[in-house]
């Protein structure tokens, strides 16, 4: 698999830094919150091949992705094994995690992704345990693709980094939570706001988007963010989250939101068109059903 390439010689880095540079420029965590995580879901139901589509009907009882998305987060306190499963960790001085990050014994949302889509391929297995496995998958993707799940142990992705937001106190993490989409929230329901946003892919990246189904390249996707000034400035303290950084940060967690999706559907897609996940098997285990 593409993965195991990637994590041995990953020469692209440069060249992903340069476009989302250029990008960025032109524009306990739960991410996305339960809004954000619709959005994901709806996307990707709009994407779904017919094949793909009766089989995730037929799993999740006549529901729509968008409607499952926040489960994930919803049992998390009751199922604490899941809890490392929404994250990644990678190290401060490097764009590229190591090995050892990708593996850790707990699991991370890397392994998540690559164990409970082998879960849902597997035909052997109980219903009920093909259906979480999916509504794991749908919320793990969306959480993959908020740059603060695959950020940095010192601060717990963010978490720990104190921002303020409309004069009050909060925490970088909590902000692309919730705030950096703000508005888009208070204008949209989730599935609404996915036709828009649908609307607005070009072919080109819709096309790419689609194709790249490697895990590992969407983590550095994710992370390069955290390089080219996601984390606002501190040298006059703590730093007001103010227009102009979410003029600049919200398309870029719209795009995040549309990219998850489409690789949520183009990954079902695939695995129902095969009767297999098109991922490698993961490098640990998943907690028990």
């Amino acid at each position: 698999m593409r993965s195991t390439r990637v994590l041995n010689a990953l020469t692209f880095v440069p060249a992903l830094l340069v476009a989302l540079a250029l990008l960025a420029g032109a524009a306990p965590a739960h991410a996305w919150s339960a809004w954000g995580h619709g959005v994901v879901g709806a996307v990707a139901d709009d994407a779904l091949t017919p094949e793909a589509r009766a089989e995730v009907r037929r799993l999740l009882d006549g529901r729509p992705l968008a409607a499952v998305g926040a489960w994930a987060d919803r049992v998390r306190r009751d199922r604490p094994g899941t809890g490392p499963l929404h994250y990644m960790n990678g190290p401060v001085d490097r764009v590229v995690p190591r090995r050892a990050d990708f593996e850790v014994p707990q699991g991370n949302v890397y392994t998540a992704i690559l164990g409970y889509a082998e879960r849902l391929a597997d035909t052997s297995l109980p219903r009920e345990t093909r259906a979480e496995a999916l509504k794991f998958l749908v919320h793990f993707i969306g959480d993959l693709h908020q740059p603060l799940h695959c950020g940095f142990l010192e601060d717990r992705g963010g978490n720990t980094v104190p921002v303020i937001v409309d004069g009050e106190r909060s925490n970088l993490h909590r902000y692309w939570d919730h705030d950096v989409l703000a508005t888009a929230m208070a204008e949209y329901r989730p599935v609404a706001f996915a036709r828009a946003l649908d609307a607005r892919i070009r072919p080109a990246e819709r096309h790419a988007w689609r194709t790249s189904l490697d895990p590992v390249d969407w983590i550095l996707e994710a992370r390069a963010y955290l390089f080219i000034g996601l984390y606002p400035p501190t040298d006059d303290g703590v730093p007001e989250l103010d227009a102009q950084y979410r003029a600049t940060w919200q398309p870029v967690a719209e795009r995040q939101l549309a990219r998850a999706g489409l690789r949520l559907a183009a990954m079902l897609n695939a695995l129902y068109a095969d009767g297999a996940s098109p991922f490698d098997s993961p490098p640990v285990a998943l907690p028990e059903p």
